[in-house]
């Protein structure tokens, strides 16, 4: 019997994959990896997302992680939800399905040869995280460089271990913040008391910076303001917002604001783009929000 090859099924039909290791890295968001068993995902850039799919229980939009997508690829997963409750009683060596990669990721030609600041909020890690190890892979294509990283609870920072390996090198600046600090942490005086503003305001950016910022939408009005005042131009800023995406590919509609399907024509946006999405960010003072 002649077989179709599965590069060339619908997008609509998931790959198979197979859970390679599960890694706890809070109470309630894990690192799993999945072993590609069909398809191919190399293409994937940081930024982007893949519709994770459990037969019988539906599907789910996840960030992509990790810089590298070839045999497998990480997804960092926070249990909310049917599908994401369903995924944490499986176990390594079971099967899900991936469909994509989808959406638009950061502009990495238009990051070469630039300075970068990095700006995570919470969960916001995970994608900055792929994008991240982009730029460590390939530091000579890249300028100076800071992260950003601020959460609500000490005990929510995820990828500690990596976090660690980071701040010991000397061609990157870190900024980790929590509003409140309370039990195991990083090395001492690593993490400090405020929000992801307070360390904007300490972290030497200027205008010569390109910036990458994921994070619950309630920060980005008051970020945009920090980067602003900091000489900052709106076409150096690009943001990646969170919608509720269903099917990838604009066909239902579940992320279709301001005239646009997020799912195809982003997650990731120029701050100038947004003029055009005025549900996406809140700005007082500016035309582009």
């Amino acid at each position: 019997m002649l077989k179709v090859k599965q590069n060339l099924q619908s997008p609509f039909i998931p790959h198979w994959a197979i859970i390679r290791s599960i890694t706890n890295l809070s109470e309630d968001n894990t690192l799993f990896e999945l072993q590609i068993e069909d398809g191919d995902f190399s293409e994937c850039k940081p930024g982007q997302f893949v519709q994770l799919w459990l037969p019988g229980v539906g599907e789910s939009p996840i960030s992509v992680c990790s810089a590298k997508v070839g045999e497998t690829i990480e997804l960092c997963i926070r249990r909310v939800g049917r599908v994401t409750n369903a995924l944490f009683l499986l176990n390594e060596g079971e099967r899900v399905g991936l469909r994509g990669p989808f959406g638009t990721g950061f502009p990495l030609e238009k990051y070469k040869g630039k300075n970068l600041c990095l700006i995570a909020g919470g969960l916001g890690i995970a994608p900055i995280r792929s994008l991240l190890q982009h730029v460590l892979l390939n530091r000579e294509d890249y300028g100076k460089l800071i992260l950003i990283y601020g959460l609500r609870h000490s005990a929510q920072l995820l990828f500690r271990h990596e976090l660690k390996h980071v701040l010991r090198r000397r061609d990157i600046e870190v900024f980790i913040s929590a509003e409140e600090i309370r039990g195991p942490d990083l090395p001492p005086m690593s993490m400090q008391l405020g929000r992801v503003t307070d360390m904007l305001s300490l972290a030497p950016v200027d205008e010569s910076y390109e910036i990458a910022i994921c994070g619950p939408p309630v920060m980005y009005k008051y970020v945009v303001q920090g980067l602003k005042a900091k000489g900052v131009k709106e076409n150096s800023i690009w943001l990646s917002l969170e919608r509720h995406m269903k099917c990838g590919m604009g066909k239902c509609g579940h992320c279709f604001v301001g005239g646009r399907f997020t799912c195809m024509q982003g997650p990731v946006f120029n701050l100038t783009e947004l003029r055009f999405l005025p549900e996406a960010i809140e700005c007082e003072g500016t035309e582009s929000c």
